[in-house]
């Protein structure tokens, strides 16, 4: 049985009897697995106002939240590392099924809105009738990029710190060696 469901305030498509897609006022609902050839998010600079490095924003939250201080000592990059080792720190990613509905045969990986909630609330959006708690999945990435570019800053600057002790070791040991040579 495939239908659609009109209420006053909200549209309801069923199809073989089991909902797919739910509109009202507020935008809609995607129920079920969907498969798409792409996915676009707008992200147009012309429509967004208080555009800020992210790092700034984390840091923010993290002092709120008991984290870090939002300036770390050190230069630009230092100061985003704290609050974005403590962000990822906080973060628990799960494995779990869902209740209902076709995906709840298959093994999923993610969050848990809740508690992502409690770190970081701007990634997470209460959406339905239901005040169902759902993760802002683009908002995830970004942030998740960042901490990916702060431990890839990280990891070249302890790689040229080990080369630089390496240098050190080599001349020291050949000073060594130069100081048994003069003394046999």
């Amino acid at each position: 049985t495939t239908y659609a469901s009109f209420q006053s305030t909200i549209i309801e498509l069923y199809a073989e009897g089991t909902r797919g897609l739910t509109v009202d006022s507020t935008g809609g609902t995607l129920h079920g697995a969907w498969s798409s050839d792409g996915t676009v998010t707008t992200s147009d600079r012309r429509l967004k106002r208080n555009i800020e490095p992210l790092f700034q924003t984390i840091a923010q939250q993290a002092s709120q939240r008991g984290g870090p201080p939002p300036h770390a000592e050190g230069g630009p990059a230092r100061q985003q590392d704290q609050p974005v080792g403590w962000l990822l720190r906080e973060l628990r990613p799960v494995s779990f099924n869902m209740k209902h509905g076709p995906e709840s045969k298959h093994l999923k990986f993610g969050f848990i809105a809740q508690e992502l909630e409690t770190v970081f609330p701007n990634l997470v959006r209460t959406v339905g009738p239901d005040a169902t708690k759902a993760v802002a999945s683009q908002d995830l990435i970004a942030v998740l990029t960042l901490a990916l570019q702060t431990l890839h800053k990280e990891f070249d600057e302890t790689r040229r710190e080990l080369e630089e002790q390496r240098r050190r070791v080599a001349r020291l040991e050949q000073a060594v060696f130069a100081q048994r040579d003069v003394h046999v």
